[in-house]
């Protein structure tokens, strides 16, 4: 069933309302906002947070990474980020010869993202 199924038919929801939905507390969810810069609400211009749909989504796919996963705001941060920019496309066998700088290059940055990703799972 969908998420969007289960909830009730709004456009934006109160931060109360999606704590009671999600069971994430209030405070939790400012943090995320705030500290963690995983979260953007819509804001009001009284300042009020509203939460769409989408941001629910986000906040149980967060407190997944939390709760089974345990990972820290950073390696949520990375791992979301990871997951919006799509898959990792395979790599093909390297031709025989010397790789370009460009190709050396983001193969050490593809090496750095992964153990980053390995550090912050073993942390």
């Amino acid at each position: 069933m969908d998420l969007a199924e289960e909830l009730p038919a709004k456009r934006f929801y109160t931060i109360g309302e999606v704590s009671r939905l999600t069971g994430v507390r209030p405070h939790v969810l400012r943090y995320w906002e705030t500290r963690g810069k995983i979260l953007r609400p819509y804001r009001k211009s009284s300042r009020h947070r509203l939460y769409r749909t989408t941001d629910i989504q986000l906040i149980f796919e967060i407190k997944r990474l939390r709760d089974e996963e345990k990972l820290t705001i950073a390696a949520m941060r990375r791992q979301l980020q990871a997951q919006a920019r799509g898959p990792i496309p395979c790599q093909q066998a390297p031709l025989p010869g010397k790789p370009s700088k460009d190709e050396r290059l983001a193969l050490l940055q593809a090496i750095r993202e992964e153990l980053l990703a390995i550090k912050d799972l073993l942390e």
